[in-house]
């Protein structure tokens, strides 16, 4: 990884909403009062492939969303979503997974998981579980992929999950695209 990577496809505005540029353009509006992190712009090597990636989350409203944005340099197509389940939101369709984790310290404490140390960064609760939601893009090209997720922490485990925690933070996921598309008509 380098720590000067010559790209920055997600920043924080003046404002306080993230911005994303770059392979896609759009405005994540963050709620107020809630803890944002400090973007990232990392570059990885992977034999022959580059690959570039911004990310930057926010912590608020009992819950946690996070932003990557990656490009690669690999032949056209190598980026796809096409696996994942097809989502209607609004006026448009998306590639998305739904899921809950269970996630022991020990998980976090073998600092192999990029989002997770991200996470632990800025003392997010995600022990015992979260549940969660993954909204995918890709480009025409498949050279860029775009990630927002969506996380609430799972008090009891995903085993203890209520139907009225899975209604609340459905809700709760509606007013979040909501926002998104009131800020990117």
């Amino acid at each position: 990884m380098s720590a000067s990577a010559g790209h920055q496809y997600v920043e924080i505005a003046a404002d306080g909403d993230m911005v994303i540029a770059g392979p896609f353009n759009a405005v994540i509006p963050v709620p107020e009062g809630a803890r944002v992190g400090k973007a990232e712009h990392t570059t990885e090597n992977f034999l022959s492939e580059t690959l570039k990636v911004s990310k930057v989350g926010y912590f608020g409203d009992d819950q946690f969303v996070m932003i990557q944005i990656e490009t690669t340099n690999a032949p056209a197509g190598t980026l796809t979503n096409e696996n994942l389940p097809a989502y209607q939101i609004g006026e448009r369709e998306f590639r998305a997974r739904t899921l809950c984790i269970d996630i022991s310290q020990e998980d976090l404490d073998a600092d192999d998981a990029p989002l997770f140390e991200y996470i632990e960064a800025y003392n997010v609760q995600i022990v015992p579980a979260v549940r969660a939601v993954q909204l995918s893009v890709t480009s025409e090209d498949g050279t860029a992929e775009g990630n927002v997720i969506y996380m609430r922490n799972v008090p009891g485990g995903c085993a203890a999950m209520t139907p009225e925690f899975e209604s609340e933070f459905d809700a709760a996921f509606g007013r979040f695209i909501e926002s998104i598309q009131g800020r990117n008509p």
